[in-house]
């Protein structure tokens, strides 16, 4: 399950088994279900059952590969699969490709998952776009509101930090972004210890 995706039909049978398991049936006829599958799968801490979703299931070791090639580059198998499949950009931002093996499509079946728990963290702006990316901390979103309507679109978070003292160009932030944006932007430290933008 951690290399390739079991294909949902076999999920969904799978499934059936284990609610026949737990439903019971007697003389042919299934049990009353006083819930629903979806809610007897909802984890214990928010107050369910903690049933496992198969599919989910397969996917958190998958989006775990590719949360890998993501961030270690220095890996053989980035260096090799980058290499046939995402040359010019990187795993986040990358699509299927011309003539891809099953356990590509598998580890890429995970990308949405990986796009929508990963944020940056600011250090010099330069690996980031401040448009595209997710890097603000506003749980929602985590993404800029400000239509890029004075930027090109592909802007990196560089722009509005002040080189010489290493801090956010007050005057550019008011100028730029919605006055929410301004604020969440400003609520970010800039440390001259972390020179590198970093995923987290």
């Amino acid at each position: 399950m951690s290399v390739f995706k079991l294909p949902d039909s076999l999920c969904d049978e799978l499934t059936g088994m284990i609610r026949i398991y737990w439903w019971g049936q007697k003389e042919g006829k299934h049990k009353m279900a006083w819930l629903s599958w979806e809610k007897m799968c909802t984890p214990k801490d928010k107050g369910e059952l903690g049933f496992r979703d198969l599919k989910a299931f397969n996917l958190a070791p998958l989006a775990k590969q590719g949360w890998r090639l993501q961030m270690n580059s220095y890996f053989l198998v980035h260096r090799v699969l980058k290499a046939r499949y995402f040359p010019n950009t990187n795993f986040l931002h990358m699509e299927l490709g011309s003539k891809p093996s099953f356990a590509w499509r598998s580890i890429l079946a995970a990308q949405s998952v990986v796009n929508s728990g990963y944020r940056w963290q600011v250090g010099d702006g330069k690996s980031i776009g401040i448009w595209t990316d997710r890097w603000l901390p506003r749980p929602s979103t985590f993404r800029v509101l400000t239509p890029p309507a004075q930027l090109p679109a592909n802007t990196r978070v560089e722009y509005p930090i002040d080189q010489e003292n290493g801090n956010w160009n007050l005057d550019m932030m008011h100028q730029i972004f919605l006055q929410d944006d301004a604020t969440s932007i400003l609520s970010i430290p800039l440390s001259r210890q972390m020179p590198h933008d970093c995923m987290i």
